[in-house]
């Protein structure tokens, strides 16, 4: 099975008043999307499913992504990729669709970075940049990790490199 994990584009700013789970796509975010997904496309990306977190920002990326990449994608939202969902509930929605080709799951960090991190059996990983989408192939058996198969960045060149794309940046002391 294969799972692209994408983070929602770049969205309004938090502000007071404003409930975090309205926040909307700004215009460059919107924009930004509808890229990625051309290119997505070209690459030939066909997700049997796109399973979106219910916030806002993510169903509005999802619905660009689901424009993009073809009608035939079913587009469901699921809590489970909510921001305040657990690693476990992610890790069941993944598990529960294991018989599918491909899932597409749009969502938040750190939960899709934790889940990147769990499935390729690492400590951690780089968080996805806004609009991101990491490519990963679960193996047949559940104790193998998933093998890394690229990571598109919203803007730049795609990157094959799990070293590339996956290494934790330094932490200022």
């Amino acid at each position: 099975m294969v799972i692209y994990l994408v983070r929602h584009a770049e969205a309004v700013e938090r502000s007071e008043g404003l409930d975090d789970g309205v926040r909307w796509l700004t215009r460059k975010g919107r924009k930004a999307t509808q890229k990625a997904g051309s290119r997505l496309h070209r690459k030939r990306v066909r997700p049997d499913l796109l399973i979106t977190s219910p916030l806002t920002r993510a169903v509005q990326t999802a619905e660009l992504l689901t424009a993009a990449l073809g009608e035939r994608t079913e587009l469901i939202a699921d809590s489970g990729l909510a921001p305040d969902a657990t690693l476990e509930q992610l890790i069941a929605l993944i598990t529960s669709r294991r018989k599918l080709g491909s899932i597409m799951l749009v969502g938040h960090e750190p939960l899709l970075g934790q889940a990147a991190a769990l499935l390729l059996g690492r400590e951690e990983v780089t968080g996805l940049a806004k609009g991101g989408c990491l490519c990963l192939e679960l193996r047949d058996k559940p104790d193998k990790p998933a093998r890394f198969l690229w990571y598109a960045p919203v803007s730049g060149k795609l990157i094959s490199s799990a070293k590339k794309a996956l290494v934790p940046k330094p932490q200022p002391a």
